[in-house]
Formats: structure tokens, sequence, C-alpha cells
């Protein structure tokens, strides 16, 4: 009982983070919700043999990442839609509902349009993340948004450090890029809208 019990906390405060990981290697909600539960069974299987010294976050990534590959090669007898249209998809509400907690728990209250304009730059940066290309996306959000290091990165995806290092350099100079075009196109609405 003290295990599950000690797996049902590690797996809650990781919850929203394998969640968005998932969505990022899937790209579709009901996909991601499939592989979440296929990783939760594995990692509940594989607890006992954890060792507790190394980050737990990384542990459960790397079982994500290595279910996500036996999924790919299990489909690959019928063709895989690599492409998503980020307009039929939408954030799920609980993810919305989170996102705007943490508007709420900053240590100064803001206005009603900053924390509107803080909710959008986070839509914003994240739908920039989303669009980039698979072998970027990955360690962009691995880094930017999950916080993991290089190494529990490089353990993740099972590359080298140094491919790390480029792939997330790369990905930032692409994200950059993106949300540079981004900003110029609102300019430009905004200055014709006046």
């Amino acid at each position: 009982m003290e295990r599950q019990t000690e797996f049902q906390a590690v797996v809650l405060g990781n919850l929203d983070s394998l969640f968005g990981y998932a969505r990022v290697l899937t790209r579709r909600t009901s996909d991601a919700e499939d592989l979440l539960q296929e990783v939760l069974l594995r990692a509940f299987r594989a607890f006992g043999s954890f060792d507790r010294t190394l980050s737990v976050k990384a542990w459960l990534f790397k079982i994500m990442k290595n279910a996500y590959i036996d999924r790919r090669r299990r489909q690959r007898a019928r063709p895989v839609e690599e492409e998503w249209d980020e307009g039929r998809e939408r954030i799920d509400e609980d993810r919305e509902a989170a996102q705007l907690g943490e508007l709420y728990s900053c240590p100064v209250p803001l206005s009603p349009e900053d924390m509107l304009l803080r909710h959008l730059t986070i839509e914003v940066v994240r739908e920039a993340i989303r669009s980039l290309p698979p072998l970027w996306r990955e360690v962009v959000e691995l880094r930017e948004i999950e916080g993991l290091s290089y190494q529990e990165i490089a353990e993740v995806i099972g590359k080298p450090i140094g491919t790390v290092m480029s792939r997330l350099s790369r990905g930032r100079d692409l994200l950059r890029s993106s949300l540079q075009e981004s900003l110029n196109e609102r300019t430009k609405t905004g200055a014709r809208d006046l």
C-alpha cells in the first residue's frame, strides 16, 4: 500500500507535465490521453525498481518517449498523419483553468487587462512551440515548459547532450522567428484597424 501511495503522489505532482509532453509527441488530445494511460501503467509496474536518487520527472518522460516509439512502430503498417490542424484540437478546459490559476498566483495583483495580456502571451508562446517541427519541438517543450536539464533531456530522447544543445539552440531560433513574425502580423493588423 505504501508503494501505491508514493506512486500516486509522484504521478499527481507530474500529471500536467506528462499530459503536456504526451500532447507534444502525439499532437492529438485523444492520442495523448491513451499514451498517458499506457505510461502510467508502465510506470506503476516499474516503480519498485525506480532509483529514488534520479529525477522522477525525467524517468517518467523517458517511459513516455519509449511508449510513444513503441506505438509508432506498431502503427507503421498504417499511415500516420503527422500534421495537425491546430483549429480542430483545443486545449482542454482543465489545462486552461490551470493556466488561469498561474495568472492568479502572481505575487503582485494584476489588473484584468494585465491578466488577459499575460494569458494571451502564454498561449501565443505555447502555440508557437506546438508549431515547431517535431525534431525541435520536443526539446524546446522539455526545456522551456517542463524545465528539464540538458542531461535529463538527453536521457529522455536518448541522444548526447551536444545533440540536445544543438536542437535546443535551433528550436529557440525557430521559436524566436515564429514569435517575431506573429508580432509583426499583429502590429500590421493593429495599424490597419486604427
